[in-house]
C-alpha cells in the first residue's frame, strides 16, 4: 500500500497517530495497526521498485522472452 498507494498509506499513519493521541490522553497504552509493535510509518519500509521484468506497465517487458518464473 505504501508503494501503490500513498495517500491511503499516509491516511492510515495519520489515523494511527489520532489514535494514539487520544489513548495517551485517557493514560491508555498506544495500539499500532502493523503487527510490528511501532508506529506503521516506521514498521513498513519504503517500497523497493519492481523489479526487472515483473514490470507491468506496457512495454515492462513482462514475461516477453518466454522465460517467465523459470
Amino acid at each position: 500500500m505504501r508503494r501503490d498507494r500513498p495517500s491511503l498509506f499516509h491516511s492510515a499513519c495519520d489515523l494511527e497517530t489520532l489514535l494514539n493521541a487520544r489513548r495517551s490522553t485517557l493514560g491508555r497504552d498506544p495500539v499500532w495497526l502493523s503487527r510490528y509493535n511501532r508506529p506503521l510509518a516506521e514498521a513498513i519500509p519504503e517500497a523497493q521498485q519492481t523489479l526487472p521484468g515483473l514490470d507491468l506497465e506496457p512495454g515492462g517487458g513482462l514475461c516477453d522472452n518466454s522465460s517467465c518464473f523459470t
